[in-house]
């Protein structure tokens, strides 16, 4: 957005000013040698919406042009009113009204200073403007734009404005939790739509199959777009119960019917596996052993943590013992 340098009387102010805050004003400015900020008025009246302290200082100080960033008060993009919440808030009641202002400005009936809080879609920028770039003429009073009041009353403005400020943050701060939230649910989308075009390989003994393994399996299919089940022929020294053969064809019946699960046999043992080339085609291997996901990092494969199966009623574990000593017996 680029601001115009204009004749001030172009102008019409909207609030009185305060008269040490305007006296620091022009001290600050005066030192620096040129304005950091271009006054920001309605373009089909002249009204002044911000800058209304930097307007007084330029009119007392005789300057002829001014910078202004002209905007269209009409639109739904500029708001007005009486709290900086109203930023944010805008169901809230602002007690104040677009109409209000250009009809006080035109008939020179001027709000006490800072009374309005206009809201823009854009930033308010330094424009760093040299002040000899502006033209100047004799001084004016503004006796009649300054509010009378004391010190003691503008300390205690600054606080309340402050206190604003604070209750702004706060509104800011709440907002941003809310869309940082925001981000991290569509974040886990993503993560869920990728997984989803993933192949998945899920290797194991299944010494036996039980429910636990079966609840696990179906958790993890959602996330993917295919699960291969690798039989792996490694079977426990102790309480064997069945074999591998018959691992595979269990769990080949129980999920017949679910077309996004492959399931296959491991030869030999996963871990002691110099290459890859006999597995599967996959995107990511998914296992709770320890063991199997630091061969997969050693093998450079992507791989994923994923809660090992605990048993419903029984364990794996538990299952082998029960069986296999009902077996010497």
């Amino acid at each position: 957005m680029k601001y115009e340098i204009v004749p001030i009387n172009k102008l019409l102010p909207l609030e009185k000013v305060f008269p040490t805050h305007l006296k620091n004003l022009e001290e600050m400015i005066d030192n620096d040698g040129f304005i950091l900020k271009a006054i920001i008025a309605d373009k089909k009246y002249g009204v002044i919406l911000d800058g209304s302290h930097r307007y007084v200082y330029f009119l007392k100080n005789g300057y002829k042009t001014v910078p202004v960033y002209w905007i269209d008060y009409e639109s739904d993009d500029v708001r007005v009113g009486t709290h900086l919440r109203h930023r944010f808030l805008i169901d809230d009641s602002t007690g104040i009204s677009k109409k209000e202002c250009i009809q006080r400005a035109l008939s020179n009936n001027l709000f006490l200073p800072r009374t309005t809080r206009h809201f823009f879609t854009f930033r308010k920028v330094d424009i760093s403007l040299p002040l000899d770039q502006l033209e100047k003429g004799d001084p004016i009073d503004v006796s009649d734009l300054v509010y009378d009041v004391n010190i003691s009353d503008e300390i205690a403005h600054n606080e309340k404005y402050i206190k604003e400020i604070d209750e702004e943050v706060e509104v800011i701060v709440q907002y941003l939790s809310e869309v940082s939230q925001t981000k991290e649910y569509l974040l886990k989308q993503i993560e869920f739509m990728n997984k989803s075009r993933k192949v998945a390989f899920f290797p194991g003994k299944f010494h036996p199959p039980h429910i636990g393994h079966i609840q696990t399996i179906l958790n993890i299919l959602p996330f993917y777009k295919k699960l291969i089940i690798g039989v792996s022929e490694h079977v426990p020294e102790d309480n064997v119960i069945t074999d591998p053969q018959n691992i595979l064809c269990a769990l080949k019946d129980f999920f017949v019917y679910f077309k996004n699960i492959e399931v296959c046999k491991i030869d030999g043992i996963l871990t002691d596996k110099k290459d890859i080339k006999d597995l599967p085609n996959f995107d990511v291997l998914l296992s709770g052993n320890p063991d199997v996901l630091m061969w997969a990092k050693k093998m450079g494969l992507n791989s994923d943590y994923v809660q090992r199966s605990e048993g419903i009623l029984f364990s794996g574990c538990e299952i082998r013992s029960l069986v296999g000593d009902n077996g010497k017996k």
